[in-house]
């Protein structure tokens, strides 16, 4: 389920992501194709100052006084017809005097303004001058061209003056007596905002569109896998309670004789592959016979589940606890010598002799005790432990023994 999911996410943000790339591109591109368009609208409009002004217009703008309240008049009206025909906000040219000030050479002028004043003086300081237009008169490497030559226009992509934001060109010339001035344009960008954003909506809404399109998919799918998911989980459950119950003894619900021959058979070969010694332990109920005589195998049977509780209670949780058959048990210390497995057992036998059992009250058991050793097989090993219990039992019942090779038991 989650292997899926990931998938299905990991297909879903790809797609998006592809999306969202494509929205941007789109974007991006009708900005270039807009300004682009834009740029040459103002190169065009820029390009027409020289044409309306007097060929030595800027050679005698010298001072405020050097050109009369007529001329300047007349260059207003066709600057401001030439800007409004052609779209622009404002048509102007800038000159640096011999005190190196920017001077607003000639510009449109509003209607509101020309109401306001009688005479508009155009020739005034420009103290906003376009930083690009400043480095342009002090940089040795402009190129100043004649009308009509080759141009090298000078872009702004966003130019603010106490007028506004503009996107502005700036064309480096020189009049007929060779003195440099710009010719500029400026156009108000406000409608270009607008389109962009207009774009950007219809690239969200696309994108918001698509999204709801692939949502009933994305449900779909997510529903089809949570139902084999369900499936999946069933049958597996159904797997495992098979597989539990199949090494599971009936009777104490712990693991049965197939438990712990599996066990077994993995501890020998991690013994024989790492080296990591266990413990075997078998178990036997001391006259458990009568057990069932006197008191019926009912009482057998809750005695052998408690003793089976019992065992398990008080086992380590790498233990391995199971029945091996009977009234018989087997305990499989992992990662323990004969020593610590034969302490353990002791520890069980002592533990059961002081414990209540329902219907009998006491009862003992005995132990035998084994270790993996190099050279032994498992069938030997079982024999082993088998020997040491029945030692326990003819020495008495109820004590624990360990199977050692110096010590004489019975073959």
């Amino acid at each position: 389920m989650r292997h899926e999911i990931a998938k299905l996410s990991a297909a879903i943000g790809f797609t998006l992501l592809v999306v969202a790339i494509f929205c941007t591109w789109s974007y991006l591109q009708e900005e270039q194709r807009l300004f682009t368009q834009i740029d040459s609208q103002l190169l065009a409009a820029a390009s027409t100052i020289p044409y309306v002004l007097s060929d030595d217009f800027h050679d005698r703008a010298t001072s405020t006084n050097s050109i009369s309240p007529k001329e300047d008049q007349q260059n207003i009206k066709s600057l401001s017809a030439l800007s409004k025909k052609l779209g622009m906000k404002f048509l102007y040219t800038v000159i640096q005097d011999h005190k190196h000030k920017y001077r607003l050479s000639s510009s449109g002028a509003t209607k509101e303004k020309l109401k306001k004043d009688k005479e508009v003086r155009y020739f005034t300081p420009y103290p906003d001058a376009s930083k690009l237009i400043i480095q342009g008169f002090k940089n040795d490497k402009t190129v100043f061209s004649a009308r009509a030559q080759k141009y090298h226009p000078i872009y702004a992509p966003a130019y603010s003056d106490r007028w506004g934001t503009y996107r502005s060109v700036f064309i480096p010339l020189h009049s007929p007596g060779g003195r440099p001035y710009f010719a500029c344009a400026d156009i108000d960008i406000t409608h270009v905002t607008k389109l962009l954003q207009q774009n950007l909506m219809h690239n969200l809404l696309a994108f918001a569109v698509l999204t709801m399109a692939i949502l009933p998919i994305i449900y779909s799918y997510v529903r089809v896998i949570r139902r084999k998911s369900r499936e999946y989980q069933q049958v597996h459950k159904l797997y495992l309670d098979q597989s539990e119950r199949s090494v599971t003894d009936a009777l104490t619900k712990i693991g049965n004789r197939l438990k712990l021959d599996n066990e077994l058979k993995a501890a020998m070969n991690n013994f024989r592959n790492f080296t990591q010694p266990f413990g075997l332990v078998m178990i036997d109920i001391d006259h458990f016979k009568k057990i069932n005589d006197q008191h019926g195998h009912q009482v057998g049977d809750i005695v052998l589940q408690q003793f089976a509780d019992l065992l398990v209670d008080h086992s380590r949780s790498n233990d391995v606890v199971g029945r091996w058959g009977g009234e018989e048990f087997m305990i499989i210390y992992l990662s323990t010598n004969l020593e610590g497995a034969y302490h353990h057992a002791e520890k069980l036998r002592r533990i059961i002799e002081d414990s209540e059992f329902e219907g009998i009250k006491k009862i003992t058991a005995s132990f035998g005790v084994a270790q993996s050793t190099h050279g032994i097989a498992l069938d030997e090993l079982l024999h082993c432990a088998d020997l040491a219990l029945y030692t326990a039992k003819k020495e008495g019942r109820n004590r624990t023994v360990k199977y050692e090779k110096s010590r004489q038991l019975p073959s």
